[in-house]
């Protein structure tokens, strides 16, 4: 190995600093880079069978860890790499995909694999970039992980160029930084406040109610705030139901919870929803899933 600073070694410890501790892959893709996970770093490169199932594993492992799942294709399988995001997007998950791309030197000349597969990621990130220097490593990553979990967390994808993402054997400029931001190595990064006079209005409504119900949805999951809801409605005696996104918010043996509504659920859930005079809505959006195609509740 040499002593030069370079994007692989760089970007190995980038990702080091923020936890990582599993990138799923397809080979062959940074392969300096890995190299250099391999001898400064204890992160596992799990190969997958296929670019698919590496972004599958990188989206069960965010699910589980609450940090990002990392997962990596050469150009020519960047398109199944796309495809396996759309479960990432849809629920929400912090996936973060790496893989490689045209080289400016060589588009438009029928260079080896040369396929535009950047527009393919549009649809399934919250954000969609190329890195074409080893310079940028540092601020792209960062920025990656901080959009990842922010907000409303999802997936984002970084294409490297290089049909294997060959720039991270370029030298770094040893004078920028390549500090990582603590801040974004999980979610939520940080807790935002509601406004109190919203959050008392809610209240009021839900305690003059005479059939409410809670509809627990994913991001109630992201937020960690199944025992903060579970308590509130305990203390009322509301029942509640979940997303099918949502269902690990709550202990299947608590008696409020009526179980997963919408569509693929359970009719008793459905029915509790229906019957509701209020429904309070947590961590989740109205489409056609959680409401069996905006029939629950009626509105």
């Amino acid at each position: 190995m040499t002593n030069k600073l370079t994007g692989a070694k760089v970007l190995a410890k980038m990702l080091d600093d923020y936890g990582v501790t599993d990138i799923f892959h397809v080979p062959a893709v940074l392969r300096t880079t890995m190299v250099e996970l391999e001898v400064s770093t204890s992160i596992r490169r799990i190969h997958a069978h296929g670019e698919k199932s590496a972004a599958y594993m990188a989206d069960g492992y965010a699910r589980a860890s609450g940090r990002p799942g990392i997962c990596a294709a050469q150009i020519i399988g960047a398109l199944n790499l796309a495809a396996g995001l759309r479960d990432a997007w849809l629920a929400k998950s912090p996936v973060i995909a790496l893989t490689g791309g045209r080289d400016q030197a060589t588009k438009f000349k029928k260079a080896y694999q040369e396929v535009d597969d950047l527009p393919a990621f549009e649809p399934v990130t919250k954000f969609n970039a190329t890195v074409d220097s080893a310079d940028r490593f540092p601020d792209m990553l960062n920025q990656a992980f901080r959009i990842a979990v922010s907000g409303s967390p999802g997936p984002v994808h970084l294409q490297f160029k290089g049909n294997e993402g060959q720039v991270d054997q370029e030298s770094f400029n040893e004078n920028l930084s390549s500090q990582i931001d603590s801040t974004f190595i999980k979610v939520p990064p940080y807790r935002i406040k509601g406004d109190p006079e919203a959050i008392k209005k809610g209240l009021e409504l839900l305690q003059d109610a005479k059939k409410p119900v809670i509809v627990i949805g994913g991001g109630a999951k992201w937020s960690s705030a199944g025992d903060s809801i579970a308590k509130l409605a305990d203390i009322l005696q509301i029942p509640m139901v979940t997303s099918l996104n949502g269902k690990d918010t709550l202990t299947s043996n608590n008696k409020l919870n009526m179980g997963v509504v919408g569509t693929y659920s359970r009719a008793s859930a459905n029915r509790v929803v229906v019957e509701a005079d209020f429904v309070l809505f947590i961590g989740t959006d109205l489409g056609g899933m959680i409401t069996n195609f905006w029939t629950t509740p009626k509105i």
